[in-house]
């Protein structure tokens, strides 16, 4: 895998971090309030401690066994010989048409995340879209972009998903129609600055030497199986995640998912709760996450083995070799999160915060949207940078639909340009690009994406 130096760059932001302790007291915002809580300096066996700590954290764990679980179901797919033989035959029938496809996959995923917020689940399918898009003659920026440059596109113009929408709305009291139009104006926009980047992009003819590089796209092995079972399980892992991974009541007040399952949950032979034993613990649709993800991308891998007439040792070996893959990617992924978990630990963050707001009286948004890019940078993921970021700002006294706007939008945008973004780094990762060749080939679209950001947020200001 080429490096893309974010092993480094991450590296050095942990120890920026760690510098930082020692200069910069802890605090703990509450009620309006900054409480000063002494500097929580990190030492030697600290830092290794920490380190440990994200790695042991229940979460991160979930999202290092759902992505090595994509590598598995993927290695399989590689060795059918179908796999690749089915994205050349997409590729082939798309010439001519190759700008039309980027243009749909990109709304379709930027469409998706505004509405759903799947996050890391969508990269189940992110190593076969990029594949198309290199057999299609595009290079691996073109590919990451209309992949997870849709996905954070979709983030900036969130619209009902509980993962941005829903979290921002519980922490400042608004809805879903909450500055919904100045949303779908960012959505609109920003997709419409990455169509043109496609336009504009070049082709060259894919070289074996290109493909090579694209880790999952699979053998040239002639054999007499149809490529259907892989376009069925494409199509039954996609519908499970819209299915199980859609926050259905909460976003949309729909219970009929809940009421099935406590009622399927419920069938008894005398007083023995068959299906409930049987089944063990599943959540209802609309609660999965990676760990029910990673159970369906395994059991994926299995049937397609089968299926294609591999030994089970053939498929387990293949699993092997695919999560091998997955492992670098995902150890990046997991180290990008060890940023918040510094951070959050040693509470810094509220004191350079509080700093940088109160440069002026009330709500200035120059100073509001430095706040929120570095909260973001340092908290990573949503759930954290409500709990640590998100109060601060909402204390500065701008309307509702204001604050919002810049929380979501500031957010989205500075996981498209950060090196912890957990998204921009297991794209930048998994496609073998190097950050500085991502900032160099990307940044006119990331000029227009802040411009297109604040216009919003001035607007809402002046008219809200």
């Amino acid at each position: 895998m080429k490096k893309t130096g974010l092993f480094k760059i991450i590296m050095f932001m942990l120890l920026g971090i760690v510098v930082i302790t020692w200069l910069v007291p802890a605090g703990y915002f509450n009620a309006g309030e900054l409480s000063d809580l002494g500097k929580y300096s990190i030492g030697f066996f600290d830092f290794f401690q920490l380190f440990f700590s994200t790695v042991e954290f229940q979460y991160f764990v979930q999202i290092f066994v759902f992505l090595v679980s994509v590598g598995a179901l993927y290695g399989v797919l590689a060795k059918t010989g179908k796999y690749r033989a089915w994205l050349e035959r997409i590729a082939n029938n798309l010439k001519g048409k190759e700008f039309l496809f980027l243009v749909i996959v990109s709304i379709l995923i930027a469409g998706l995340t505004s509405a759903f917020n799947y996050g890391l689940l969508l990269f189940i399918f992110v190593p076969f879209i990029s594949s198309i898009i290199l057999l299609m003659g595009y290079d691996k920026v073109t590919a990451c972009l209309a992949t997870i440059g849709s996905m954070l596109i979709g983030t900036i113009g969130s619209t009902t998903s509980y993962n941005m929408v829903g979290i921002v709305n519980e922490q400042l009291g608004g809805n879903f129609t909450t500055g919904l139009a100045f949303k779908l104006a960012m959505l609109v926009f920003g997709l419409a600055a990455l169509i043109l980047y496609f336009y504009k992009a070049k082709k060259v003819k894919p070289t074996e030497e290109i493909l090579a590089s694209d880790m999952f796209i699979g053998e040239k092995i002639s054999n007499k199986y149809p490529v259907f079972p892989i376009m069925i399980v494409f199509g039954l892992l996609f519908v499970l995640l819209v299915l199980g991974c859609t926050s259905w009541e909460s976003s949309f007040g729909i219970t009929a998912f809940a009421d099935m399952h406590a009622t399927i949950m419920n069938v008894k032979i005398g007083d023995y709760p068959i299906v409930a034993n049987i089944l063990g613990t599943i959540s209802a649709f609309g609660e999965w996450n990676l760990a029910q993800m990673s159970v369906m991308c395994v059991l994926a891998a299995i049937l397609l083995g089968k299926v294609y007439r591999l030994s089970f040792s053939q498929v387990f070996d293949e699993m092997g070799n695919g999560a091998k893959k997955m492992l670098a990617p995902t150890m990046l992924v997991i180290l990008a999160y060890s940023v918040v978990y510094f951070a959050g630990n040693t509470m810094f963050y509220p004191t350079i915060a509080n700093f940088i707001l109160n440069a002026t009286e009330g709500f200035n948004v120059f100073f509001s949207t430095i706040t929120m890019f570095l909260g973001s940078l340092l908290h990573v993921d949503m759930l954290y940078v409500a709990n640590y970021v998100i109060p601060q700002i909402a204390a500065q006294g701008a309307s509702v639909p204001v604050t919002a706007l810049l929380i979501q939008g500031v957010y989205g945008l500075t996981m498209f340009v950060v090196p912890s973004s957990a998204l921009l780094v297991l794209g930048l990762s998994y496609l073998g690009i190097s950050y500085k060749e991502w900032l160099t080939k990307t940044w006119k679209l990331i000029v227009s994406l802040i411009v297109i950001v604040l216009a919003a947020i001035i607007l809402a200001m002046i008219i809200l």
